[in-house]
């Protein structure tokens, strides 16, 4: 017997096995979880989307503007995902060819449109709606 062709065989196999394992775990392991908004994000969206005039068209709890959706459940809608919001946000014809809202990609970018996706994710309805004026 050649003990160390045997030898050889074994370790071989060990590699291939130890390897396969290795691609088999990193293929099917889970993507990390996105991190949750701190609240600081939210409230940075909240003045994000004060500046940017919002409230004159979208009504949020009863307040606001009434010539475009109100976005009192907007983070309540399963497909209002982040990217969803961002699109809508920079390019609302991504999503409806006959918006009238304008786009915001040039107004409202990097860190400014993360926070107010996360503010409007954040809308998920309140039992307390003030009445409309």
């Amino acid at each position: 017997m050649n003990f160390g062709r045997i030898r050889t065989a074994v370790v071989t196999l060990a590699t291939l096995s130890f390897s396969a394992s290795l691609l088999m775990s990193v293929a099917f392991a889970k993507p990390p979880a996105t991190s949750k908004p701190t609240a600081a994000q939210i409230a940075a969206g909240k003045k994000v989307y004060e500046a940017q005039g919002c409230g004159g068209c979208h009504a949020i709890n009863g307040e606001g503007g009434s010539s475009g959706p109100d976005l009192s459940k907007e983070g309540a809608d399963a497909k209002h995902t982040t990217k969803w919001l961002t699109d809508q946000v920079s390019n609302p014809k991504s999503h409806n060819a006959n918006s009238s809202m304008p786009a915001y990609s040039d107004k409202v970018k990097g860190k400014d449109l993360t926070n107010l996706v996360a503010y409007l994710g954040s809308l998920k309805g309140s039992s307390e709606t003030k009445p409309s004026k």
